[in-house]
C-alpha cells in the first residue's frame, strides 16, 4: 500500500495526488448517500404515497418528479465535491417535446442519472430485478417504467406509450459500450422508432477522461476529474435519417444503420481508447 502509494504520488505529483484522493472520498460519499436515498424512498416514502395518493396518474407523476429531484441533487452533490463537471448544449431543444424517441450514446454508468434528471417525466425501461427488489420496486411501479423482463412486452409496452405521446428515453447499445470497442448497436430503439412514427432526440454524450465504464468499479476513478458533455440537437423525423419509409423492416435497419452513422461521425474515438 505504501509502495502503491508513493508511486502515484511521484506521478501525480503531492497535489494531484490529493485532489484524486479526495475525488475518491467524494465519489464514495456520494454513492453511499445515493444508496441511502434510494433506501428511503423505496422503504417509507413511496410505500406512505401508495397508501395516500389513489390516482394511479397523480401517483406515476409524484414518483418521477420525485426520481428527477433524488437524481439531480446526486448530480449537484457529484459536482458541489468537485468530483465531476458537465455541461449542457441545445437544452433549449428538449423543451415541449412529446412522443419522441430520446436516444444516447452510453459511455458511463452514470448517463440514466443524469438524462433522468434532464426528462423526469419520460418514460424509462429498467432492468427486471429492479421491478422485483423490495427496496426498488415501489419505486419502478409508481413511475411505471417499463420492465425488460420480457422482451415482446417491453417492446409493444414502450410502442403504445410512445404513439400515446409519451417521450421514451433509450440507449441503442443496450447497455455501457465496451472501451476500445466499436459502437453497436440493438434493433430494439429503431423497432420502437418506426413502429411508434415517432420523433428522434439524438443526444450526443461525451465523458473526458472516461469513469464509469463497463466493467470499472466507482473506485476506479481516473487521475483528473471527468467532465461530461451533452449536446441535444433539435428533434428530427425518421424520414430525416432515410428518407420515405417503405417496408417496415427494411425501414428499421435502416434507421438502425443511420443512427449508428450519427453517432459514429460525432463520437471522438481517442476518447474511449485513451488511457488514464
Amino acid at each position: 500500500m505504501i509502495a502503491f502509494m508513493a508511486e502515484n504520488v511521484t506521478k501525480l505529483g503531492v497535489r494531484g495526488w490529493f485532489d484524486r484522493a479526495w475525488r475518491l472520498v467524494g465519489t464514495g460519499f456520494s454513492f453511499t448517500m445515493f444508496g441511502i436515498g434510494g433506501l428511503i424512498l423505496g422503504t417509507i416514502i413511496f410505500p406512505i404515497c401508495f397508501l395516500i395518493v389513489r390516482d394511479p396518474a397523480k401517483r406515476q407523476c409524484f414518483t418521477r418528479k420525485l426520481v428527477g429531484k433524488l437524481f439531480s441533487t446526486f448530480i449537484w452533490m457529484m459536482k458541489s465535491l468537485g468530483v465531476l463537471s458537465y455541461e449542457i448544449h441545445g437544452f433549449e431543444n428538449a423543451s415541449d417535446i412529446e412522443q419522441t424517441l430520446i436516444v444516447a450514446n452510453h459511455p458511463s454508468l452514470i448517463d440514466v442519472v443524469f438524462l433522468l434528471s434532464f426528462f423526469p417525466m419520460s418514460e424509462c425501461v429498467v432492468k427486471k430485478a429492479i421491478t422485483q427488489n423490495p427496496f426498488t420496486r415501489s419505486v419502478a411501479a409508481g413511475a411505471k417504467y417499463i420492465s425488460n423482463g420480457d422482451p415482446e412486452i417491453m417492446l409493444n409496452t414502450c410502442i403504445e406509450r410512445v404513439r400515446k405521446g409519451s417521450n421514451l428515453i433509450m440507449f441503442p447499445e443496450g447497455t455501457r459500450g465496451d472501451p476500445g470497442k466499436p459502437l453497436k448497436f440493438k434493433l430494439g430503439a429503431a423497432a420502437i422508432a418506426v413502429r411508434a412514427d415517432a420523433q428522434i432526440l439524438p443526444i450526443t454524450i461525451r465523458c473526458t477522461p472516461p469513469t464509469l465504464r463497463k466493467g470499472e468499479s466507482w473506485f476506479q476513478i481516473p487521475d483528473r476529474r471527468p467532465h461530461w458533455v451533452f449536446e441535444i440537437p433539435a428533434t428530427r423525423s425518421i424520414e430525416d435519417f432515410i428518407g420515405s419509409l417503405g417496408n417496415e423492416r427494411e425501414a428499421i435497419r435502416q434507421f438502425q444503420s443511420a443512427l449508428l452513422g450519427y453517432y459514429e461521425d460525432r463520437i471522438d474515438q481517442d476518447s474511449k481508447t485513451s488511457t488514464r
